[in-house]
Order: structure tokens, then C-alpha cells, then sequence
């Protein structure tokens, strides 16, 4: 399920919290692109980073929420459409346009998540 699953994934942060320079250099690639996330279905999600700390995600639905970095891992936590308290941590990975990586989504689905040019 890559739609709203994957946009979890990813890529779903814990609220609040600040973000120390090097971390927001690690994500610089993030806020100037796109995070494409890959289900195992096929299916494609798009997420985008701010520096404020919030997120905006589509797949088959909208969601946003909020994004922190604790240690060395990417937390989401959901706020819409429906609030999702439990964060969701995957990996931090540096890299910048055409970097792709494995990880499990929220619901534990393989998927492929790719930093594609653009906004």
C-alpha cells in the first residue's frame, strides 16, 4: 500500500521540537525536491519537506503533518486527514536527486523511496 501507508511511512513526525543545523543540512535535498515513495504495489506517493518542521504528502488521499529528526532517523507524526499521535520513524539518508533507498512503511509493506527533482 504505498498511498496513505507510505506517505506515513515517510515518511508520519513527532510534534514539536527543533531541528539543529546539521540536520537541516542533512535534509537541504528534501526541501528543495520531492520524496517519491514506491509501494511494493506499484503505487506512487510524493512527499515534500518544509523547514518549518511540516510535511505535505499525496498519494491516493492528501495528508500533512509534522517531521522531526531524532537521532539518526526521520519521524512523521500524521495530523490530516485523520491525527495519527503514533510517529512514524524511517532512516535518515543523506544524499540529493537520485538517491533511493529501501525501507518498511507504517503498515510494514516494502517500498522504495527516491529523492526525484523538483517540487
Amino acid at each position: 500500500m504505498a498511498g496513505l501507508g507510505a506517505v506515513l511511512v515517510l515518511g508520519a513526525a513527532l510534534t514539536g521540537g527543533a531541528v539543529d543545523d546539521s540536520g537541516l543540512t542533512r535534509l537541504e535535498p528534501a526541501f528543495r525536491h520531492t520524496l517519491q515513495i514506491t509501494g511494493s504495489d506499484g503505487r506512487v506517493s510524493r512527499m515534500w519537506l518544509d523547514r518549518d518542521g511540516r510535511y505535505r504528502g499525496h498519494g491516493t488521499r492528501a495528508s500533512s503533518g509534522v517531521w522531526r529528526i531524532r537521532d539518526d532517523e526521520l519521524c512523521f507524526t500524521q495530523r490530516r486527514p485523520i491525527p495519527i499521535p503514533i510517529p512514524f520513524c524511517t532512516p535518515l539518508v543523506e544524499g540529493d536527486v537520485g538517491t533511493r533507498w529501501n525501507a518498511r512503511s507504517a503498515t510494514g509493506d516494502r517500498i522504495v523511496i527516491e529523492i526525484v527533482r523538483g517540487r
